[in-house]
């Protein structure tokens, strides 16, 4: 199976800072915008959510790939 590609920048743990402040910021968005019953924009930081929940989850993914690959000797590969 073919991995995507990902710049070598992406498991930086900035990347992973401000994926997580823009995850928060988007569900305390969403809960405030519900209780203000904007329903459309609550829906579009539930989109925002998802989209910068990805980039967490796949720039820590990538991470510790990055790790595990520093570790091994590239003679036994």
């Amino acid at each position: 199976m073919a991995a995507p590609f990902r710049p070598p920048w992406f498991g930086n743990r900035g990347v992973q800072l401000l994926a997580g402040v823009a995850v928060a910021y988007n569900l305390v968005a969403i809960a405030l915008r519900l209780v203000d019953g904007e329903w459309g924009e609550a829906f579009l930081s539930f989109a925002w959510t998802v989209v910068f929940g990805y980039v967490l989850v796949e720039s820590l993914r990538f991470r510790q790939q990055q790790e595990s690959d520093a570790g091994q000797d590239p003679a036994t590969d």
